[in-house]
């Protein structure tokens, strides 16, 4: 059996970005990063990439490597974002192929 490649974060983030962006929405790298020795102070649960439509929609989508999944606070703050009105996924590797995968099917097919 063909050992499958495992991507890494930073390169399913890089997909994703050169996909969103294809499909025409401007979006970036987001950093919410706790540092050691100073209170958090970003937003738990916001997603590693962030960005809006030409329409002024939010965008925000989050990076999942294999075996990873989604924290109470991803699928807390996602959901919000959805039911705002916003645009949310998650970029996600199946077999080879990195997907991008809209949150609220990602989230049926962790259901089934």
């Amino acid at each position: 059996m063909e050992k499958i490649k495992e991507y890494t974060a930073s390169e399913i983030t890089a997909i994703a970005i050169y996909d969103l962006k294809r499909l025409g929405y401007n979006v970036w790298r987001n950093n919410n990063l706790a540092v050691k020795g100073r209170a958090f102070i970003g937003k738990r649960g916001v997603a590693d990439i962030i960005g809006i439509t030409k329409q002024g929609l939010h965008v925000e989508c989050e990076v999942k490597k294999l075996g990873d999944k989604l924290s109470k606070g991803q699928i807390e703050h996602l959901t919000m974002i959805t039911d705002c009105g916003g645009l949310t996924f998650i970029a996600h590797q199946e077999n080879k192929k990195i997907l991008l995968t809209p949150f609220l099917d990602y989230i049926k097919i962790l259901i089934n």
